[in-house]
């Protein structure tokens, strides 16, 4: 009996999972992250604090983080860190922020220091836990997605603040001011896609949709924001949807073999096994290793009647560790 094909996201990525004894009694635990921002004169003291209070976030995932490892029993260490910053990420709710601000010596720029509370309820890595492999797969590497969009975005900014402390000499800050600008509308993109993962987390799809196409208005480059778009749709059946956006998302970043291989699977449900192939293939030509989709190619070039290649595509899934 042919297997069915495996749902868009499938864990291609993730080779291990965390496993662990659920937590008996429920624990909630409150941890503190500091850090902060030096904010250029081109910068608004709001987009100064979202910036200091995301750094905080992370400090503060940083150390839940570990309390999640203590009561999980871990396979794969580099998976495991991923999961577990996944789900520190979606579970840690914020109780409380603090913003402290100093003024610098040049008159023009302030220190922003942000102070986050956030409670961990290990209720809520019971239900992580229990949750299906594939289905956590899936999250982690949206979110991965995510958090190397979010690191670019950190290097450019770090990029322009050198070239605003040589401005003087070269009379360039009319354009850095542009460049700062179009990089802090990049910033509240990306703040909005850390929403859509939010409810991607949850599992509120619509919601997922929403945040998207806002961080997709301010940043219609945002090529993660179309790829997770695409998964919202795909998983609420509008599968041309999904291909418009996985669509944009290659022109985007045609490198990134997750956006052939789910545009292909989005083709499957559609029914055109031809262009699935054709995915499928491109998906191999980036990523050879990838199980999933030699799998998935075979199967289609069985519907499409070409048996021989089929056989050689299950015959290399299978020895990539397919099962």
């Amino acid at each position: 009996m042919k297997k069915s094909l495996r749902k868009i996201f499938a864990a291609a990525l993730v080779t291990g999972s965390l496993f662990a004894m659920p937590i008996a009694n429920a624990e909630i635990k409150t941890y503190e992250g500091t850090d902060e921002y030096i904010m250029s004169e081109f910068e608004t003291i709001d987009t100064a604090k979202q910036r200091a209070k995301q750094k905080a976030e992370r400090a503060a995932q940083e150390k839940a983080g570990v309390f999640v490892e203590s009561n999980t029993e871990v396979v794969n260490l580099k998976v495991t860190r991923d999961e577990v910053r996944t789900m520190t990420g979606g579970i840690l709710k914020i109780i409380d922020v603090v913003y402290q601000l100093t003024p610098l010596s040049d008159g023009k720029s302030l220190i922003v220091r942000a102070i986050v509370k956030a409670d961990i309820d290990s209720d809520d890595i019971n239900k992580w836990l229990n949750r299906g492999m594939t289905e956590r797969a899936d999250v982690v590497a949206k979110n991965l997605e995510l958090q190397k969009a979010i690191d670019e975005q950190d290097k450019q900014i770090a990029e322009l603040k050198k070239k605003l402390a040589d401005s003087e000499a070269r009379g360039d800050k009319e354009k850095l001011s542009e460049q700062f600008a179009a990089e802090d509308k990049i910033f509240r993109s990306n703040q909005k896609l850390e929403e859509a993962m939010r409810f991607y987390y949850t599992g509120d799809l619509q919601n997922v949709a929403s945040y998207c196409t806002q961080a997709i208005d301010l940043n219609p480059s945002n090529a993660a924001a179309y790829s997770i778009r695409g998964a919202a749709y795909y998983s609420l059946q509008n599968y041309n949807g999904a291909i418009n956006d996985l669509n944009r998302a290659i022109d985007l970043n045609a490198t990134d073999y997750k956006n052939f291989y789910n545009r292909g699977l989005a083709y499957v449900k559609l029914g055109d096994y031809r262009k699935a192939v054709a995915d499928f293939s491109s998906a191999i030509k980036l990523n050879p290793n990838d199980a999933d989709s030699w799998y998935n190619r075979g199967v289609c070039r069985q519907r499409l009647g070409d048996s021989y290649k089929a056989r050689e595509d299950l015959k290399r899934a299978k020895s990539l560790g397919y099962r």
